[in-house]
């Protein structure tokens, strides 16, 4: 089995943070998945998020998103399938050998 770092991100405080660390995480062999919740949602909108789309899978709570305003705001690069729930996000804790919270 693969070993999966899983960050969840709910702070807009750290996305140089987070693409360091996904990146590093993905040149030493491991899987990252993203989670962004909260104000997590609000690096959607830095031009450096899209940094974080081919490091790991990336997914978003649509209910976050769509509270803060940006339900006809769609990502480049990322599918509508990215858009998620808080289940999503527990099956993803599940999945990881470590997570992390920024």
């Amino acid at each position: 089995m693969s070993q999966i770092l899983g960050i969840g991100v709910i702070t807009q405080d750290n996305l140089s943070h987070i693409i360091g660390l996904a990146q590093a995480t993905r040149s030493a062999g491991k899987q990252v998945k993203i989670f962004l919740t909260g104000d997590g949602v609000h690096l959607t909108q830095e031009a450096r998020f899209t940094e974080l789309l081919g490091v790991g899978q990336v997914e978003i709570c649509r209910t976050s998103y769509d509270a803060n305003g940006y339900q006809d705001q769609e990502i480049p690069g990322l599918p509508d399938e990215a858009f998620t729930s808080q289940f999503r996000h527990a099956e993803i804790l599940e999945k990881c050998d470590r997570y992390i919270v920024l």
